[in-house]
């Protein structure tokens, strides 16, 4: 079963998320300790990671960074829409970002969870 981790600090919205993951087939690892978010990556050695942009202590495009140190699974940015200026920045800049805006609908999770997943195996 593919291992999908998920990084929101808002409680309603990673319980929502994990649900999804859940019921879409795949096993969700929702992170609550938002210090030790690499620590927790290099555990769990997820498939895919769903990474919130706003995080408290160090910003998603920070543990981006981190992550990419050590793996180079797929990372889909999840922001809110008044973060998504700074992703369609990043776009322009020629950085490879991803992002969703939420609330997801279950088909939109599915169909980023899929291709993501597909383009891993590439």
């Amino acid at each position: 079963m593919q291992r999908i981790m998920i990084i929101e600090d808002n409680a309603d919205l990673r319980l929502d998320l994990t649900e999804q993951v859940s019921d879409l087939g795949y096993q969700s690892i929702p992170v609550t300790d938002f210090e030790r978010i690499i620590e927790h990556f290099i555990e769990e050695k997820p498939d895919l990671v769903l990474l919130d942009v706003k995080l408290p202590y160090f910003d998603g495009f920070y543990w981006y960074r981190q992550i990419r140190e050590y793996s180079k699974c797929p990372i889909v940015y999840l922001w809110h829409h008044e973060d998504a200026t700074r992703g369609l920045q990043l776009a322009r800049e020629g950085r490879k970002t991803t992002g969703d805006i939420l609330p997801l609908t279950s088909e939109m999770l599915r169909n980023t969870l899929t291709q993501h997943l597909k383009n891993r195996l590439k």
